[in-house]
């Protein structure tokens, strides 16, 4: 088998069954590419689509982005989750304005040395752009070399990270690496799934020593999780004139997102009026809502309802505060 043919079975499978009315294919610029390739970090295509077109309609360029006030970039991205990646985002933009006066650049080297774009971003904005085959290796990739090749068993994982690599670099074809890198990705968020891949219609089916051995489901293989810590919390509702107050969080969870005013004790005039389970990567977050008088707020905002529903507020506090005050 040549090496080559992995890459040409799934760049003609792609150019048949793959994606490509996606908004952000029908241009091979560098900005929105990049800007696409953020957004769907761990986040899936269907819930990104609509956070991308509506902020490329507020920030057309990425120097329209670098000029753009923080809080509007969260503003526009609260509900994507993963809220690093937008300030990482922004920052990015204003040091592609700084230091490539506002020319995205598509060359690796330059690629990996802005905030947020490590080295399989820099590959999917490179292939994208350009068509230069360049390796990358997000979630979804590393997938399906996992299973083709039977990589895993008994690796470390910086050892099988590093073992990917190198086949992703030497399954890479020589040309059309726009549709090879798409391919890549749409058969592992459409057939070489997580549970149950599509064996039977994939086309590395023939190829594939997992299929082969029946082993699918062991590969890639399985971290062991360990148990989601709970953090309970108290928040604080102070209403005035059909106005909350909220404060700008600054650390840990939801950074830069507006919130409710935390308490480590209830006040004895507070009064429970809600509570809210909400999972983060790393964390499951147990809150209860209190209403409590205004006799000593703490410094904030106050928000009105039409505000609020614009505002960057972490999304599950929005939802419940927007239905608590209808």
């Amino acid at each position: 088998m040549k090496k080559s043919d992995p890459a040409r079975a799934i760049i003609e499978w792609q150019k048949q069954f793959g994606r490509h009315d996606l908004p952000w294919q029908q241009t091979t610029e560098p900005y929105p590419r990049w800007v696409a390739e953020i957004m769907l970090q761990q986040t899936q295509v269907k819930t990104v689509i609509p956070y991308y077109l509506k902020f490329m309609s507020r920030f057309p360029t990425v120097k329209a982005l670098a000029k753009a006030d923080r809080e509007e970039v969260f503003q526009l991205w609260a509900g994507l989750g993963y809220y690093s990646r937008a300030e990482n985002l922004h920052r990015c933009a204003q040091e592609v304005a700084e230091r490539y006066n506002g020319v995205f650049p598509t060359e690796i080297s330059d690629l990996v040395t802005l905030s947020g774009i490590g080295r399989s971003t820099a590959g999917a904005i490179r292939s994208a752009c350009t068509d230069i085959p360049s390796p990358i290796l997000d979630g979804n990739v590393k997938r399906v070399l996992s299973r083709l090749l039977l990589i895993g068993d008994g690796l470390s994982a910086s050892a099988l990270d590093k073992k990917l690599w190198l086949a992703a670099e030497e399954i890479q074809p020589k040309e059309e690496g726009r549709a090879y890198a798409q391919a890549m990705m749409d058969l592992g968020a459409t057939v070489c799934v997580r549970n149950r891949p599509r064996c039977e219609v994939c086309p590395l089916q023939k190829m594939c020593r997992a299929c082969a051995e029946g082993l699918q489901e062991s590969y890639p293989p399985k971290k062991k999780r360990a148990p989601v810590p709970e953090e309970p919390i108290h928040m604080l509702i102070y209403v005035r004139d059909g106005k909350v107050l909220l404060i700008k969080r600054e650390s840990r969870y939801w950074k830069n997102l507006w919130v409710l005013p935390e308490a480590q004790v209830l006040p004895s005039d507070a009064r429970e009026c809600g509570f809210i389970t909400h999972r983060l990567t790393h964390l499951k977050l147990m809150i209860s809502l209190s209403t409590v008088p205004l006799s000593s707020p703490p410094e904030g905002r106050w928000f009105t309802l039409e505000e609020l529903t614009n505002a960057a507020v972490a999304t599950p506090l929005k939802t419940f505060l927007l239905e608590f005050l209808a």
